[in-house]
């Protein structure tokens, strides 16, 4: 009797390191707050959008929405939901469908789907300095790449996300999120040929609040064989801000 209740005793202690061992993550560790998907979610931003040709920017203010439409299981069963963007040009308009994208939220990245085109936006855990390859599941490649050469080349190619300030607060035109993240895509870089920079920033339980993207080429002789203007000219380019002003679920 005593060896079959040592016997359960064990037993049960292996069931239960079994448990501890395979529980599902802890979301708030992981980081999945950063991306809350729930049917219903809607945020709304502010857009400044410049496009930029011979030094003369282009510019135009708009609302956009993101709303999570509807939720389904793709052809390989991933778990994925439907977001539907809608824009207006002011608060008093009614809003218009732009486009449609899909994010796929798995226990170790955060996917999002636009255009038959797949970046990773997230990764989890969220840590900072993480790096990851965005467009590892795309064709997109760096302009100095040639097909055939080696795979690591191919691979240093693609472009990396890079996790910075994560846990720490972001004021932003006096609104002010106390737990965020910055998204770095790609290599900040600013030179007489061109600037680049682009980071998206995700607060916890609300999703993104603000994006930059800024890729502007600077006239210079690589790009133009009477290249004479001053320098700082923007012979082209696209700066975009997006910027949090309403959220909720409805």
């Amino acid at each position: 009797m005593r060896k079959a209740l040592l016997l359960l005793v064990v037993l049960a202690g292996f069931i239960a390191g079994c448990e501890d061992k395979y529980k599902d993550p802890d979301p708030q560790a992981m980081g999945y707050g950063y991306y809350p998907l729930e049917v219903g979610d809607y945020r709304i931003y502010n857009v400044t959008d410049i496009r930029y040709r011979h030094d003369v920017g282009d510019t135009s203010r708009f609302q956009l929405r993101e709303r999570v439409d509807t939720t389904f299981y793709d052809q390989t069963n991933t778990h994925s939901y439907k977001i539907v963007r809608s824009t207006r040009p002011d608060e008093g308009s009614a809003w218009v469908e732009d486009s449609v994208f899909v994010v796929a939220k798995q226990p170790t990245m955060l996917t999002l789907t636009k255009d038959n085109t797949k970046y990773v936006k997230l990764v989890f855990p969220v840590k900072g300095g993480v790096s990851w390859l965005g467009d590892a599941f795309n064709d997109r490649i760096a302009d100095s790449y040639t097909p055939g050469e080696r795979r690591a080349d191919y691979y240093e190619s693609k472009e990396s996300y890079t996790y910075q300030s994560k846990g720490e607060p972001f004021t932003f035109n006096g609104q002010s999120y106390p737990n965020t993240v910055t998204v770095i895509q790609g290599t900040p870089t600013e030179s007489w040929i061109g600037y680049d920079n682009r980071r998206e920033i995700y607060a916890e339980d609300i999703g993104m609040v603000y994006r930059l993207y800024t890729r502007i080429v600077y006239c210079n002789d690589t790009d133009s064989d009477d290249c004479e203007y001053a320098i700082g000219y923007k012979l082209q380019g696209h700066e975009r801000h997006e910027e949090l002003i309403s959220y909720g679920n409805e």
